[in-house]
Formats: structure tokens, sequence, C-alpha cells
């Protein structure tokens, strides 16, 4: 949008340096703290992609970067995203990817489909939650990771399916974090695969607690994988049955 174009104040001024030059100043019909509140709160992330490319004072007040899905790679230094869909990923056999070091991108990032951390730092998830604007995925899968709650938290907040494989998940205090909490975290969950690790201290009575929750019965799928051999065969059947 050029400043021509409208001829009213207030006028703001570009902070980001753009490859084609900087951009111009903005005279707008509105006052200046709805604009504001406009480029800071968008309603979704379609709304926000249609704004900043309506005019970079978009992304200058609030910068993001908004993907389909993030992938961590197998040097364990950067992700890749995307921002066309998953099916349109898979068309284009993934040349639309985009290769990130996600702990030193300066955008925030907005993930509305799909997180998959296979790979990366232990702490990936940590440093990953710290860029985060929005997670609104429906497919989550952590395999091997240090995971704090309140992070798990937040990335699971929306997800439908949740595979969770031989991960260390612990409050702030480092406390391990029971099995009926994880699950009591993902409120839609529809499929849940979990695998326990080798040394895991995160069943002990929480299987009876899962009985108990109110999101059990919506779980379609629910896998359990490495069962320590404290586990009981009859609180493990009573589980499935109720589940």
């Amino acid at each position: 949008m050029d400043s021509s174009a409208i001829v009213s104040k207030p006028v703001f001024y570009a902070k980001c340096v753009w490859p084609a030059g900087p951009t111009k100043k903005q005279n707008w019909p509105f006052k200046e703290s709805l604009i504001y509140y406009i480029s800071t709160n968008p309603s979704s992330a379609k709304f926000y992609q249609k704004t900043i490319q309506s005019c970079k004072y978009f992304f200058e007040k609030n910068s993001v970067l908004v993907v389909s899905k993030l992938k961590a790679c197998k040097d364990n230094a950067n992700s890749l995203i995307c921002s066309y869909t998953i099916d349109e990923c898979k068309k284009n056999k993934g040349k639309c990817c985009v290769k990130i070091d996600t702990a030193k991108v300066s955008s925030k990032i907005w993930i509305t489909d799909k997180l998959s951390v296979k790979y990366g730092s232990k702490n990936f998830t940590s440093v990953l939650c710290s860029k985060l604007y929005r997670c609104e995925i429906d497919r989550l899968e952590i395999c091997d990771k240090l995971i704090m709650f309140d992070d798990l938290q937040l990335l699971t907040s929306s997800v439908k399916d949740i595979t969770l494989w031989d991960n260390k998940i612990t409050f702030n205090d480092g406390k391990p974090v029971m099995l009926d909490k994880i699950i009591e975290s993902s409120p839609i969950v529809t499929e849940f695969v979990y695998k326990f690790g080798n040394d895991d201290s995160t069943v002990n009575a929480s299987l009876k607690n899962i009985m108990k929750l109110e999101n059990l019965g919506k779980i379609e799928y629910f896998g359990l994988d490495n069962l320590p051999e404290s586990l009981s065969i009859e609180d493990i059947s009573a589980v499935f049955k109720v589940g």
C-alpha cells in the first residue's frame, strides 16, 4: 500500500531493511491505536498472511513466520519449515520447504498443522517454544528429548494426534510428570502413542488416575510401548477397557 493512496494521518515509519529498498511512510485513515491492535492481534494465520501481503508495516510491527509444518533436521542444528499445506508439500516433493536455524531466527513462528521433532538437540522443544507466536497444530511427534511440562502444554493444547517416544518430561523443579498429567494436557487428543524410557518414572499410580480422566473416552487409538515391569497386567487391561 503506497502512501499516495491515503492522505490522512498518522504516519508510521519503517524499521526493517528490505532487499528492494526502504518502505514508504504510511498515512492511515484510522487511529494509530487501531492499526497497532490489528497488527499485534491477528485473528487467524490466514488473516495475518493477508495483512503482511497488503503492507510491510504489519510484518515490521509483528514479525511472524506462518508455517504449516516444522521438522527438526538430522544435522541437529536446523529445521525445515513450509508455508504450503501438507498435501501441497507432498506434491512438491518437499521442494517448497526452507531450512532455518530455529535458535537464531529473529521472527516468531506460528505453526498451523504439524510439528515433528525426531532430531535436534535434547532441549529443542524449549528453544522452539521460546520462539513460538502461536501453536495450532493437529499433529505432534517428539522423540528422545528433554521436555518441560509447561512447553508440552503449549504444544498439545490443540493436538489430536500425539506421539511421544522415549522422552524425559519434567516440571520446572525437575520432578517427572506422570503419564496421566501428560494425557490430561491434551484435551482433544484422539490418537495417543507413548513409549516409556528405560528408566521411566512416569507411571506409579498414574494408570489408575488415567481411568478417571474426562478425555480418555475421546481417544480412539491408544498405544503404549516399552512398558515398565512395575506395571501389572490388570492395571494395563483396566485402562484399555475404559478407553
